[in-house]
């Protein structure tokens, strides 16, 4: 089939709308597939070989060591188309190893649909390595291109190799004229409960007076993102969109074209996960388009990849952005907040508007709302007179750095700030691309494209009462740990918290002694809370002891006995001098035998020299040793009248 046919009838096919502003149709070849799509839009359709088995993996043309390779091409060659339709500018990057190629060339073309021509844009045909850079003409942006690989030499042998990587189409869109931006609008203020998963949203609408559909709708976790624990799931069945997670931006890309029903239902089934021990809050920001919102600033914020790009080009292409209407300029940071979102999130070396070409060491915003601004005066030991985020040691000015970027994500700190000159360094301090802001300049529109959403991870402690107090009579009788006595632990994450026994505190205490037993509810997100039992330790004692006691025959005798923390009393009669004792029962000879007082009814002169003693003890008591009393003795009397004769006669009772 003739490859003009094929090419005019793709662009009937995939001839598409787009949404405004920035946005990249890149293949880095990391995986053999010719299906790639790693930018935030995506091509339209596969990488298409001629002449060849159109196998990534095999044949002339194939997908090898991460790259784009060319083997032996005579005859062969392959395309790809990009959808442009509404772009305003396009470039077109590339790199390309021809180190290989043993006398070959490869031409890489930009075939036009309208005209039905190619345009030859370069040809790899030296042994060396390189990058290629080039803007696409109006002519070819509006007629929705394709990429085009073919060789432009003959006689191609064996070894002969070339290889294509990083093929990146770097798109700025700007708004029809009369078309209007979409309202978006979202709600969720949640409590997030760690080991769960919850969605970001609990509300979306999404309206559009000029359209129903769109290409994607980002969310991106704007404030709090911990990298590599945190996470943005799609879940569900969603036909028209796919997903891409971002974990360096911590953005997760829903991708149609498809409705805008269909995408609030995507959104409503995006969930938030962390494999982490998050704390403190998430917000979520939720966007039709491109750029990532920042809630603390309400400004837009694109990493553009750029390899190699200058700090006066990439100026110029900031300055020549647009998103629905808000101008773009090279980044102002002017908060840890700011630095931390635009630079830690960045894929790589990237530019921000700060110079100090006017004056050496006075470092100056020049781009956007803050151009002017002196933030800081001298070198890495100057005088910061607003805010800076420096590296160590930096700015240096080592060999005429005159322009600030953002260090490459190897150079710790992630995000801090690094003097360059215009054309940038090697290594990690090749210029790898820049952030445009957009927002805060005098005459942009006021957008409802991005809403904020938040969830509040779960910090607070369960709840539960204090068990009730209890009492015991020695410290056998305290009870072992029994977590069943917290009987209305709750929370608000976890259905049933964890109860455990922590610890005994004794306050060294003897009577009372004032044990604190400690239970401990702890829930699924790690917080917990401590709840006490108090348990006295009250043994019984005597206090005031049983006293011999000396009867005259005739009358009664009564001991009696007072203690505390008992309710138990048990007299004992010794008859034979204290080596035995038994209890006494009430009767004819005794009363009160089981209360603090005995009365010995009228004991005879027989009962003189008996011992006694009592015991006391609690009921309540499982395992107490009782207490005895001291021994009091009973001396009986025979009762003497004494004459006025001094005659003495003794009263015997009959």
């Amino acid at each position: 089939m003739n490859l003009k046919y094929i090419f005019s009838l793709l662009f009937i096919v995939f001839c598409s709308s787009v949404i405004n502003g920035q946005q990249t149709y890149f293949d880095n070849f990391n995986n053999s597939s010719y299906s790639n799509n790693n930018g935030t839009q995506n091509f339209s359709g596969n990488w298409t070989e001629r002449n060849d088995n159109n196998s990534e993996n095999s044949g002339k043309i194939s997908i090898n060591s991460n790259q784009l390779t060319f083997n032996n091409l005579d005859g062969a060659d392959m395309y790809r188309f990009v959808p442009l339709t509404g772009a305003s500018s396009v470039t077109l990057t590339l790199n390309y190893d021809g180190t290989a190629r043993g006398g070959e060339s490869l031409g890489i073309y930009i075939y036009n649909t309208n005209t039905t021509t190619f345009n030859q844009i370069f040809n790899v045909n030296s042994n060396n390595t390189g990058t290629l850079t080039y803007n696409l003409t109006a002519a070819e942006i509006a007629s929705n291109p394709a990429i085009y690989f073919a060789s432009s030499s003959g006689n191609w042998g064996n070894g002969d190799r070339i290889r294509i990587d990083d093929v990146l189409f770097t798109v700025s869109f700007d708004p029809a004229v009369g078309d209007e931006p979409p309202v978006l609008i979202a709600t969720g203020d949640q409590i997030f409960c760690p080991g769960y998963s919850i969605p970001v949203v609990e509300t979306i609408s999404i309206s559009d007076q000029d359209d129903t559909t769109t290409n994607a709708v980002y969310i991106q976790i704007s404030n709090g993102y911990a990298n590599g624990e945190d996470l943005l799931t799609l879940t569900g069945t969603h036909p028209n969109i796919t997903s891409t997670w971002d974990a360096t931006q911590g953005k997760i890309t829903l991708s149609g074209p498809a409705t805008y029903t269909e995408f609030e239902t995507a959104v409503l089934a995006v969930e938030y996960s962390s494999s982490g021990v998050p704390s403190g809050t998430r917000q979520f920001s939720i966007t039709v388009g491109v750029p990532n919102y920042l809630p603390s600033t309400g400004h837009y914020y694109e990493y553009v990849s750029n390899l190699g790009i200058t700090w006066t080009d990439a100026n110029a292409a900031a300055n020549a952005s647009t998103y629905y209407g808000l101008q773009g300029y090279l980044a102002t940071l002017t908060s840890q907040d700011e630095a931390d979102f635009s630079g830690t999130q960045a894929i790589g070396t990237g530019w921000i508007g700060a110079t100090d070409t006017a004056v050496e060491g006075e470092w100056r915003w020049v781009t956007g709302p803050e151009a002017g601004t002196l933030f800081w005066n001298g070198d890495a030991a100057g005088t910061e007179i607003t805010y800076a985020f420096w590296n160590s040691g930096e700015p240096n000015d080592s060999g005429g750095e005159d322009y600030a970027h953002i260090t490459h994500p190897n150079i710790n700190p992630n995000g801090s700030w690094n003097d360059l000159p215009n054309a940038g360094g090697g290594g990690n301090y090749q210029p790898q691309g820049y952030v445009v802001e957009y927002g805060g300049t005098p005459g942009d529109p006021s957008l409802n494209i991005t809403d904020v959403t938040t969830i509040t991870v779960d910090n607070v402690a369960p709840t539960a009462s204090n068990p009730n107090s209890i009492t015991v009579f020695c410290t056998s009788d305290v009870p072992a740990a029994d977590i069943t006595v917290v009987t209305d632990e709750a929370d608000n994450c976890t259905v049933n918290p964890t109860v455990t026994f922590i610890s005994d505190v004794s306050d060294g205490g003897t009577n009372p002694e004032i044990i604190t037993r400690a239970y401990r509810i702890t829930d699924d997100s790690g917080n917990s809370t401590d709840v006490f039992q108090t348990i006295t330790v009250s043994p019984a004692t005597i206090t005031v002891q049983p006293s011999d006691l000396s009867v005259i025959v005739g009358n009664d005798g009564v001991f009696y006995v007072t203690a505390n923390n008992t309710d138990s009393y048990q007299w004992q009669l010794s008859i034979n001098g204290g080596v035995s004792f038994n209890n006494l029962t009430d009767g004819s000879e005794y009363s009160g035998t089981q209360t603090t007082t005995l009365t010995a009814i009228k004991p005879n002169v027989d009962k003189n020299g008996y011992i006694f003693r009592v015991i006391v003890s609690n009921s309540g008591s499982v395992s107490c040793t009782p207490v005895v009393s001291n021994e009091a003795i009973l001396i009986t009397l025979v009762g003497s009248v004494i004459t006025n004769k001094r005659i003495t006669y003794r009263i015997i009772k009959n």
